[in-house]
C-alpha cells in the first residue's frame, strides 16, 4: 500500500513511495539516491509547490519565469509573499541555499523558454563550438517557436546561464542556478531515456560537458557512456542513409549533417575525458566510418557537400557532390583522436621500457602524428597570434584556441613524462635497464625533452596573454578543456621557474614568474564559471609551497617519491576514491587548521630567486599512491588565497608532517591530474 507522504522524488516522477515513516524510500535506496531522499515539509504537497492552504484561497496559478526573474535573489521572503510560493528556510546568516535535487524541483512547472533571454542565448552560442551538433539557424527558430525539446533547453540553460551577470531568482550564484538547470533535465531525461532519439544524446553531451566543468567527473563519464550507447543504437556512426537516385535537399543534408556531427561529438569527448585507470575509449577511429564535419558555412547554408573521413579517405555517393573543406571542428577530431593514443601510452607502462628516441618507439609514432596533424592544416589555421587574432574577428577564435589546445595537451603530456623528477632515474633499482646502458643518451633525451616541453608550455601562456586582451565575452566562451591546457602550463611553467638549469632557455626562464602569476590570476577568474578551476589554482597554490620548501633541503631524490610519481602516471585517472583519502564530507584537522597560521611571514614569489636553485626535492614522507581531490574540501579552511597577482601567501607551518605530505601530495597531483579526474566522487 501507498504510505501516505511520499518523498519529493517519487511525487515528482509521480511513482509509489514505499517507506518506513523515515528516509530513504525504497525506490530511493534502489536507484543509489538514498542522501537525496527528502519528505515535504508539513502542510505543504511537496516542498516544491505551494502551501495547500494558500493555493486554495488565493487561486492563484503556478508563477512563470519572468515572475522568478523578476525577483531580487538575495530578497528574503516570507510565506506569504513569495513571488514563487516557495518558503525558504529561516538563515540569519544569508540567502538560503538548495541541493541540486531541491532545486531542481523549483522548477516544476515552469517554462524553460522565458529563461531564454537574448543574453543566454548569446552566451550559449558563444562556446557552442564544443558541441558543434547544432544548426544554429533551427536551434534560433525552435527556440522562438518554443518547439525546441524541453530537455534541450534545460540542457542549454546549464551550460549558459554561468555566464550571465545576474543569477535569476531564487538562486544567489549563477553555478547554483547551473546545478538546479543540469539536474532538473537529468530528472526529465531519466524518466524515458530507454526512447533513442538525438535530442537525447545530444542533452547526455551537454550534461557531460556541464558536469565535467563543474568538477563531476564519475558522473560526466557516465553520462557520456550512456549518450554512447545511444549512439551506437541509432547507427549514428555509419552514413545516414539519403536518397540515391537525387542529390539531398537542403533540409536532408542539414539533418544528416546533425547526425554525423552528434556522433563525433561524442566521439571527441570520449577522446578527450579518456585516460586514466578504468577510463577506455568506447569509441575508436576504426568505428567512425562516417565522413567528417563539413565546414561551418557549408552546413549553415545547407549546401549539400562530402568531406574526407578520419583516415583521409574520400568516399563519394552514387551522383557525384561537391568535395567540401574541413574546418575547425573536423581538424579538432583528427586531434582528439591522436590525444586518444597520447592518454593510452601515458597510462601503460611503455613509457619506462621503450627508448623515446627509437624511430620504432611508440613516443616517435605519436610525435610523428602530432607532426602531420599540424602540417596537414590549411595555413589559416596553422598557429600564430595573427591567426588568433584574425579568427577572434570573425567570431572564431575560441574554437581556434581548443583545437590547438588538445594539440597543446599531448605534446606536453608527451614531453613531461621525461622530467628528471618523473623520468628514469640513473642508479636506481626502479629504473629501467634500457637507463644504465644508455646513460648518456638518456640524460641528452632528458636535456632536449625538457626544452621541447618548456617551449610548448610557453607558447599555451603567450596564448592566454592574447585571449585576455580580447575581454570578458571572449574569455567566458572558453570551454574547461582549455583551462585545464592552461592548468598544465602554468604548473610546468612553476617548475621551470622553481628548478631551472643552464641549458633552459634565457627568453622563457625571464618571463616565467610573470607567466605563471597571469596563469594563476586566470585560474581563479575561471573558477566562477567553471567549479572545477579552483582545483586547478588550489594545486597550482600547494605546488609553489612545496616547491619552497624543497629549497632549503640538500639530498637526492629518494626512490621512494619516484616510485609514487612513477605509480601516478599509470594510475592518474581513476574514477574510484582513493581507499587512504579521507572522505570528502570529513572535516580539517583541527591542528593543521591552527598551525597553518602560526608563520605570520608572507613571501612573494620574487623571494625564491634568493635561494639555492637546481635542489632537487627531497623524499617523500610515505606519500599516498593516489591524490585526488581530497584537499579542496579536508584543508580548504587552511589555504590562503591568491590576493593578489604579485604575492602567493605562504602562511604554512612545515613543522606539522600532514601538513608537509599534503604539500608534497600537492605535487604529486599535479603530475598525475588529467582530464575528469578533478572532483571526481560519488555525489
Amino acid at each position: 500500500m501507498r504510505n501516505p507522504v511520499a518523498c519529493v522524488s517519487c511525487r515528482s516522477a509521480k511513482q509509489k513511495c514505499l517507506h518506513n515513516d523515515a528516509p530513504p524510500c525504497d525506490r530511493c535506496k534502489a536507484s543509489g539516491r538514498a542522501h537525496l531522499c527528502e519528505f515535504p515539509p508539513p502542510g505543504t504537497s511537496a516542498i516544491h509547490r505551494r502551501p495547500k492552504r494558500p493555493r486554495q484561497d488565493s487561486g492563484l496559478t503556478p508563477p512563470s519565469a519572468s515572475a522568478i526573474s523578476a525577483a531580487s535573489p538575495t530578497h528574503q521572503y516570507r510565506r506569504s509573499d513569495a513571488p514563487n510560493g516557495i518558503s525558504p528556510p529561516s538563515n540569519p546568516n544569508g540567502p538560503p541555499t538548495h541541493s541540486p535535487a531541491s532545486t531542481s524541483s523549483l522548477l516544476d512547472g515552469l517554462d524553460p523558454f522565458e529563461l531564454l533571454t537574448d543574453e543566454v542565448k548569446n552566451s550559449y552560442l558563444r562556446c557552442a563550438y564544443k558541441w558543434s551538433f547544432h544548426h544554429t539557424p533551427t536551434l534560433l527558430l525552435r527556440i522562438r517557436d518554443r518547439t525546441l525539446e524541453i530537455w534541450m533547453a534545460w540542457a542549454m540553460l546549464a551550460l549558459a546561464i554561468r555566464f550571465v551577470k545576474e543569477p535569476p531568482a531564487p538562486f544567489k550564484t549563477q553555478t547554483e542556478a547551473s546545478n538546479a538547470f543540469a539536474a532538473h533535465a537529468r530528472q526529465i531525461l531519466q524518466s524515458d531515456l530507454e526512447t533513442p532519439s538525438i535530442s537525447r544524446v545530444q542533452a547526455l553531451l551537454m550534461l557531460t560537458g556541464h558536469d565535467w566543468g563543474a568538477g563531476n567527473g564519475r558522473r560526466a563519464w557516465i553520462y557520456l557512456g550512456m549518450a554512447i550507447r545511444l549512439v551506437e543504437v541509432m547507427d549514428l556512426c555509419q552514413e545516414p542513409k539519403l536518397p540515391q537516385s537525387r542529390p539531398p535537399t537542403c533540409e536532408e543534408f542539414i539533418d544528416a549533417e546533425v547526425r554525423r556531427r552528434t556522433a563525433w561529438t561524442c566521439f571527441l569527448m570520449d577522446s578527450l575525458l579518456s585516460g586514466g585507470k578504468g577510463r577506455k575509449r568506447s569509441l575508436d577511429a576504426g568505428d567512425m566510418t562516417i565522413q567528417l564535419p563539413c565546414e561551418r558555412e557549408s552546413f549553415v547554408f545547407g549546401e549539400p557537400v562530402c568531406t574526407e573521413r578520419l583516415d583521409g579517405s574520400l568516399r563519394m555517393p552514387p551522383l557525384s557532390q561537391p568535395v567540401g573543406e574541413l574546418g575547425i571542428i573536423a581538424y579538432s577530431m583528427r586531434a582528439a583522436n591522436i590525444w586518444g593514443k597520447v592518454a593510452r601510452w601515458a597510462c601503460s607502462d611503455v613509457v619506462n621500457t621503450e627508448l623515446p628516441w627509437s624511430p620504432s618507439s611508440e613516443f616517435q609514432q605519436l610525435t610523428y602524428n602530432l607532426e602531420a596533424w599540424k602540417k596537414s592544416l590549411p595555413p589559416r589555421l596553422q598557429y600564430d597570434l595573427f591567426s588568433l587574432h584574425s579568427h577572434n574577428a570573425v567570431d572564431q577564435g575560441q574554437a581556434y584556441c581548443y583545437m590547438h589546445s588538445i594539440y597543446f595537451m599531448s605534446y606536453m603530456f608527451m614531453h613531461r613524462a621525461y622530467l628528471p623528477v618523473l623520468g628514469p632515474q640513473n642508479g636506481t633499482d626502479e629504473a629501467p635497464r634500457s637507463y644504465n646502458e644508455h646513460t648518456d643518451m638518456w640524460k641528452s633525451w632528458q636535456k632536449t625533452s625538457r626544452m621541447e616541453l618548456f617551449k610548448e608550455s610557453t607558447m599555451v601562456l603567450d596564448m592566454l596573454e592574447e585571449m585576455r586582451t580580447f575581454g570578458v565575452y571572449f574569455l567566458r566562451g572558453l570551454v574547461p578543456w582549455i583551462g585545464f591546457t592552461i592548468y598544465t602550463a602554468v604548473g610546468v611553467m612553476l617548475y621551470s621557474f622553481n628548478f631551472p638549469s643552464g641549458d633552459d632557455d634565457p627568453s622563457i626562464a625571464e618571463k616565467a614568474r610573470e607567466r605563471v602569476v597571469q596563469g594563476c590570476v586566470f585560474l581563479k577568474e575561471m573558477k566562477t564559471q567553471w567549479p572545477m578551476a579552483e582545483t586547478w589554482f588550489e594545486t597550482i597554490k600547494r605546488m609553489q609551497v612545496y616547491y619552497r620548501t624543497v629549497h632549503a633541503e640538500d639530498g637526492p631524490v629518494s626512490p621512494d617519491e619516484r616510485q609514487a610519481l612513477r605509480r601516478a602516471m599509470i594510475d592518474y585517472g581513476a574514477l574510484q576514491p582513493s581507499p587512504v583519502q579521507k572522505p570528502v564530507d570529513s572535516k580539517p584537522d583541527a591542528t593543521i587548521v591552527r598551525d597553518s597560521h602560526v608563520m605570520p611571514n608572507r613571501m612573494s614569489i620574487a623571494d625564491l630567486q634568493q635561494h639555492p636553485q637546481n635542489v632537487p626535492p627531497r623524499p617523500m614522507i610515505s606519500p599516498p599512491t593516489s591524490t585526488p581531490n581530497c584537499y579542496a574540501n579536508s584543508f580548504q579552511a587552511s589555504i590562503p588565497t591568491l590576493e593578489t597577482e604579485e604575492t602567493f601567501d605562504l602562511d604554512f607551518d612545515f613543522s606539522n608532517a600532514d601538513m608537509e605530505a599534503m604539500m608534497m601530495n600537492a605535487t604529486q597531483d599535479f603530475w598525475a591530474s588529467f582530464p575528469g579526474e578533478v572532483g571526481v566522487g560519488y555525489t
